[in-house]
């Protein structure tokens, strides 16, 4: 009598954590949806955006292909089709690892003589880019680790384009949330100095960055503002994006990857990637 009262104890106890589990699970889900509500007009606000892009047949004009490829990704074969399928002309990979290079090492030396690397910790997970066109490199005299972005310039229709990588810390705590901003600050200054001493004001650049930084953020545009409404994030033309991802609630999904431009390039055919077994999304899209 006692064993089976003893069961029916244990049964009733895990019916009910099992059910206020259940319980939390749906007031989380119904929250959200609620904040998502009351914010959506500001959210939906910042997308499709009109940004000025080719509207006629391109046959010429250089090809990208951006991808946070995930530090731990293992799934080389389905990155090397991805390569392959894309066929960029320049390839910015963020969180690329010396494990990547060793099992894409044949396709990239190939078809991508060139290349630019950021070196984010000595375990060379960090950015690295790999062209068909020749790089010059235009900031690689400052301490690797220091930094979290790479800057070069790729001729084309014999005018330079100016590009920048930039991974920024991931805010997971108050000391990335601070060192993220620090970056962040660091590269604006940067920035401002390269526009005084190498480029004209009829120059070309491109920044593409995991930002981690979502556009409903009051440091988004904190940080936006540094580009003194010369350059316009070419991701707000799409329609809703998220392109952290995540396999829990979808509360943490996020905007953070971002491509600004300033007004003299052209963007077409700009498309969300699906990256294989990466947390982010990436783009593909042509630059005149």
């Amino acid at each position: 009598m006692w064993i089976v009262f003893f069961r029916y104890f244990l049964k009733k106890k895990k019916s009910i954590e099992s059910t206020k589990k259940r319980s939390i699970l749906a007031w989380l889900v119904i929250w959200f949806w609620i904040l998502f509500l009351l914010f959506s007009k500001k959210f939906t606000s910042f997308y499709n955006f009109p940004v000025e892009q080719i509207q006629n047949q391109m046959t010429w004009g250089i090809k990208v292909l951006y991808a946070n490829i995930y530090k731990n990704n293992t799934d080389y074969v389905a990155i090397e089709e991805l390569i392959k399928q894309e066929n960029p002309d320049l390839i910015f990979f963020v969180e690329f690892a010396d494990h990547h290079y060793k099992h894409l090492k044949d396709v990239l030396e190939t078809n991508y003589p060139y290349s630019n690397s950021t070196i984010r910790s000595q375990k060379y997970v960090g950015n690295m880019v790999f062209s068909k066109k020749e790089i010059n490199n235009r900031a690689d005299n400052f301490p690797q680790w220091a930094w979290r972005y790479g800057y070069f310039s790729v001729m084309y229709d014999n005018q330079p384009i100016y590009f920048y990588l930039v991974h920024a810390s991931s805010p997971s705590n108050p000391k990335f949330f601070h060192m993220r901003n620090v970056q962040i600050e660091t590269f604006f200054k940067d920035f401002d100095l390269h526009k005084e001493v190498h480029r004209e004001r009829n120059d070309k650049v491109v920044v593409i960055w995991d930002f981690n930084t979502s556009p409903w953020s009051i440091f988004y545009w904190k940080f936006a503002e540094g580009f003194n409404r010369e350059f316009v994030n070419i991701t707000r033309s799409l329609p809703i994006l998220f392109t952290r991802k995540s396999v829990w609630f979808p509360l943490f999904w996020s905007h953070i990857d971002h491509i600004f431009a300033n007004k003299l390039v052209f963007i077409k055919e700009l498309q969300v990637i699906n990256i294989p077994w990466s947390d982010h999304k990436g783009f593909s899209f042509w630059i005149k």
